[in-house]
């Protein structure tokens, strides 16, 4: 459900492109090397676009891509608890914000329901709901909870019908079917803590979920049968994101922990396959780019005396997951990086205080 075909023919960007170097938007543009500098090949800045707060908070939180009326969009979810469209060629805004949430939109997941694009948004609420995108409406709502936010939120397909799994600051994470927004069998987990995070993926088959809880082991949980097949160990402390991709043909998992670690997994075998040493990442995504399997982590700067940046100083480092021993690349500029995703056709859309840009490797 993830895989989009593109066709050719796209417009070129109405921005000028800057090479190596991400810069918050609307600010004129801040150059390259504040933040590192890039290693390998150069990732160029397509466009970026500031997103115009509803009210008066504009912080992107979340971002996913699909496919809408033949072109290709950014879906974005932010602190003004609004969800945004963006043209992927421009970085243009596509109609107005929707809303529907009475606080921010923590996370966000697009899927197809019937033959139309759709996202599923987690909010502070403590709601998770559908947008069909293309009518510009809210079509369902799942949970509403008396404790704390939702989380995260993942689509995948169960038995031919698009499903959705959320993760809770009521110690659980459910499955849900799309259609209907009705729970599917029991809680997947049930914990004493929170579930931060949430991922899915396909196992001989079958979809499965990886799941991160404030304190507890991230959990591997075959979707068909509604129970765990394992455990991935290794962190010491919570993990913060998960992400899932394929290296050689067998599914993974990506984790980011307070540890200062980033790991990857055989979800098969519920093996750690190698880990690398990285300031803690917060965010991580992952994907294709150039065919070949890379992970997204976002962190604080830090200093080579030790010291971190505040919050608003990140670091984003790309890594190719092929080698066992990966290198990262970093791509330039000082941002709040609260989200960032890789598209289906290669490029990174990360945030930017209440703005988005696109990258492309050039």
């Amino acid at each position: 459900m993830s895989h989009i075909e593109q066709s050719d023919g796209f417009p070129a960007a109405s921005a000028q492109a800057r090479e190596g170097v991400v810069f918050p938007a609307g600010s004129g543009g801040i150059p390259a090397g504040q933040a590192g500098g890039s290693s390998g090949a150069r990732w160029q800045t397509d466009w970026d676009s500031k997103i115009e707060p509803v009210s008066g908070n504009g912080w992107v939180n979340a971002v996913a891509s699909t496919v809408l009326d033949g072109r290709e969009v950014a879906v974005v979810g932010t602190e003004d608890a609004t969800v945004r469209m963006l043209d992927m060629a421009t970085g243009l805004p596509i109609g107005g914000p929707l809303t529907g949430h009475e606080h921010s939109v923590r996370d966000l997941a697009t899927a197809v329901l019937d033959g139309r694009p759709v996202a599923v948004t987690a909010g502070d609420d403590g709601t998770a709901r559908v947008w069909d995108l293309g009518a510009r409406e809210q079509i369902g709502q799942m949970l509403e909870l008396y404790r704390g936010p939702v989380n995260a939120v993942a689509a995948t397909a169960l038995n031919g019908r698009p499903v959705v799994v959320t993760a809770s600051d009521d110690g659980t994470a459910r499955l849900w079917d799309l259609a209907t927004c009705e729970q599917i069998g029991d809680h997947l987990v049930r914990s004493y803590s929170d579930v931060w995070a949430v991922a899915t993926a396909v196992l001989g088959g079958r979809p499965i979920a990886v799941t991160s809880e404030a304190e507890g082991p991230l959990q591997v949980i075959d979707l068909v049968a509604g129970r765990p097949l394992g455990e991935l160990t290794g962190h010491d402390g919570p993990v913060q994101d998960v992400a899932t991709t394929v290296l050689d043909g067998r599914p993974i998992a990506v984790t980011g922990g307070a540890d200062d670690t980033m790991r990857v997994w055989d979800l098969a075998t519920c093996e750690q396959l190698y880990s690398r040493p990285t300031t803690e990442p917060f965010a991580i995504s992952s994907g294709l780019v150039d065919g070949r399997p890379v992970a997204v982590t976002s962190a604080q700067y830090v200093l080579a005396d030790g010291p971190r940046h505040d919050n608003t100083d990140r670091v984003l480092r790309v890594w190719d997951l092929t080698d066992r021993e990966p290198a990262g690349q970093v791509v330039d500029g000082p941002w709040f990086s609260q989200a960032q995703t890789v598209t289906p056709r290669g490029r990174l859309l990360v945030s930017s205080y209440a703005g988005l840009a696109a990258l492309t490797l050039r």
